[in-house]
């Protein structure tokens, strides 16, 4: 019996009535409607409501509504570099009220004369010095120069020689603003000019995550990345991205968090979490602050996991990051202990490009506290999620309106808007050899062998099925034993 859905079935005028409706028997992949959001920090200079997401197309966006040198400005162009075409959005919050403002002095001794470069997350400016200049003139330049760039995440004074940094932030986003007066080979104190750099007052107090979770809580968002690294807030996110992950939810999304540190350090970071739905990425006096490492990272992922979620990132560049020098990078057994221990790591090219290792989720041992590898790499999880959408929306789209019958029943021989469990088994079918085409999966044939579909027997309205597959694998070690004859 063949059903429509807009001709009456008993309809008397003659003529000839044709029906249009698309059949997606045999449709290729689902379009997967990837989208990243930037959990950030804003200025009072910013124009953005706080706790209201953006959609962001441009990267001076982020300048107008976060502020010049707030977190969001440095998320939203870091973000751009890295991805120019996925949609991103961005959702702010404002300084907590009771956070302190972190500090960096600089402390000016001797004299020179030449041109004076300074290093302030990344950002370069100089001021010209004359052999008569005293520290406290000294000072007074470096100040003018800082100042000068509205786009400096900090702002500068001076008193008797010592330039004091002071974060535009509050929080412990300050304390990760990295200064230094050299970066190159080219750069030399003249004379015996001479710059001492030092922490000063520690920034505390970061917001409360949870408000904006609670904002897009009912938002679907592929990616997410977050500004903040301290166990709360860390959390909370990894909470989130459960009940966004479970089978209810249907929200997958998976977040992207920069660190910065030592070896110590970023391991007890790495054990904060225990989540298959986070990546964390660190760093030893990296250049740029760890939220641009995030949203960098995150720029790379999204694009590269949208085209294919089975496929390693190993050898892809996070481009506008530059990489800490050489002593500054971990060795490595270092980089293979902090793959034990939740941390994604990367290699440092000659022209101090970072180019990624391997990236991983911080999951590590299961419910019962014993060691597990199941969720590590990051694939696992988008691969799962990239199946799973593209299955649901595959029988949504197949069967939108259609009975529930046995096999071999009278109704599922006679009608075309009947369901069986094993017309829907031929179905999964027909996908796995879609999935193992794309090389998301490997012996389709098996895993359909394997997969089961039955009738509830408590429910005639209800269907169950147990799907196993086999994910492909990734080319992560070639070990061999290189043998010569004697």
């Amino acid at each position: 019996m063949i059903n429509f859905s807009e001709i009456p079935y008993d309809w008397r005028v003659p003529g000839t009535y044709v029906e249009n409706r698309p059949s997606y028997a045999k449709r290729g992949l689902i379009p997967f409607p990837a989208s990243k959001i930037l959990l950030v920090q804003k200025l009072a200079t910013g124009s953005a409501a706080a706790g209201v997401k953006y959609e962001i197309t441009r990267p001076e966006e982020g300048t107008a509504l976060f502020g010049a040198g707030s977190v969001g400005q440095q998320m939203v162009r870091a973000f751009k570099k890295a991805n120019k075409t996925n949609r991103v959005f961005a959702i702010a919050l404002a300084d907590d009220v009771a956070g302190v403002k972190a500090t960096k002095t600089l402390t000016f001794t001797g004299s020179g004369a030449g041109t004076i470069p300074l290093y302030i997350q990344g950002r370069r400016v100089r001021y010209a010095a004359t052999a008569s200049m005293s520290v406290t003139q000294h000072a007074t330049a470096a100040v003018a120069a800082v100042n000068a760039d509205a786009d400096m995440p900090v702002i500068a004074t001076s008193a008797v020689g010592v330039v004091t940094l002071t974060a535009k932030h509050a929080g412990e986003t300050g304390n990760h603003i990295d200064v230094r007066t050299r970066k190159t080979n080219e750069d030399v104190l003249p004379g015996t000019l001479a710059i001492a750099v030092a922490d000063g007052v520690a920034g505390t107090g970061n917001p409360n995550v949870q408000t904006l979770l609670d904002a897009i809580a009912n938002d679907w968002f592929t990616d997410i990345g977050m500004a903040w690294d301290d166990a709360t807030n860390m959390t909370a996110l990894a909470t989130d991205l459960v009940q966004r992950y479970v089978a209810m939810g249907k929200k997958d999304a998976h977040a992207y968090i920069g660190l910065r540190g030592t070896y110590g350090q970023l391991g007890t970071k790495g054990a904060v979490t225990n989540s298959p739905f986070m990546t964390l990425i660190g760093a030893k006096r990296a250049y740029e602050a760890p939220c641009e490492w995030a949203a960098s990272l995150g720029g790379v992922a999204t694009f590269q996991l949208t085209n294919d979620p089975a496929r390693q990132l190993r050898s892809l560049v996070l481009p506008g990051l530059t990489a800490p020098d050489d002593v500054d990078c971990f060795i490595e057994s270092e980089r293979d202990l902090l793959l034990r221990q939740g941390i994604s790591t990367f290699t440092r090219l000659v022209d101090g490009s970072v180019v990624l290792e391997r990236v991983i989720t911080t999951y590590k041992v299961t419910n019962l506290g014993v060691a597990d590898d199941a969720w590590l790499d990051i694939m696992i999880p988008k691969t799962m999620t990239r199946i799973r959408y593209d299955w649901s929306a595959y029988v949504t789209q197949l069967y939108p309106r259609h009975k529930l019958a046995d096999d071999d029943s009278i109704a599922a021989n006679n009608n075309d808007a009947v369901v069986t469990p094993r017309r829907m088994r031929g179905s999964w079918a027909t996908r796995c050899k879609i999935y193992e085409r794309q090389a998301w999966i490997e012996r389709a044939s098996e895993t359909v062998d394997q997969s089961v579909f039955e009738r509830d027997e408590s429910n005639r309205n209800r269907m169950n099925s147990q799907q196993p597959i086999i994910i492909i694998g990734n080319l992560m070690n070639l070990m061999s034993a290189l043998e010569f004859q004697v």
